[in-house]
């Protein structure tokens, strides 16, 4: 029997690297977003390449806040995975990458290497997280079934993925 694993994105420098698929996303191109409230926002480009060709590409919107915690301050970087236009994206790739995995098991997935590609860094001075997440009623409009022991926060927020990143001293 041929069984085929899901993609696990590992964090390498400037990437995250499924191994037994050989496909890599790229730390991306980050700009500004002006946001309808008057904040600023980040424009994620993303790129994946296998073989030294890009096979996909998907573009996300988020946020970057400061935040105190009990250890000091972090800086954290969100990754919204709710438009259902980026949730379409991300089903077009499993089609293009040719994955086997169920709709959900796939976006996880992929959204664990999104985050990843953040996850090998030393110029930091302070901690670093970055969360991606979607919402359960975009899942639903793209058709892709929620499985029973998805944690779903109250406003109906799934969180899909997090990095978390050491401050490094310089």
């Amino acid at each position: 029997m041929n069984t085929v694993m899901p993609f696990n994105f590992e964090p390498q420098e400037k990437s995250a690297v499924d191994e037994l698929s050989g496909i890599s996303i790229l730390r991306p191109r980050m700009l500004p977003d002006a946001q309808s409230d008057g904040s600023v926002g980040i424009e994620y480009q993303y790129a994946l390449r296998r073989d030294g060709k890009t096979v996909g590409a998907m573009g996300l919107f988020g946020k970057e806040v400061l935040i105190s915690t009990n250890a000091g301050r972090e800086r954290r970087y969100t990754l919204d995975l709710g438009p259902d236009w980026v949730l379409e994206d991300m089903l077009k790739l499993k089609d293009t990458l040719g994955s086997p995995d169920e709709p959900f098991a796939f976006v996880q997935s992929l959204a664990q290497g999104l985050v990843n590609s953040f996850a090998v860094q030393t110029g930091n001075l302070e901690d670093l997280r970055y969360v991606a997440f979607t919402r359960a009623d975009a899942l639903t409009r793209v058709a892709v079934p929620i499985p029973e022991e998805t944690p779903i926060l109250d406003d109906g927020v799934i969180i899909l993925a997090s990095a978390f990143i050491h401050a490094h001293q310089v």
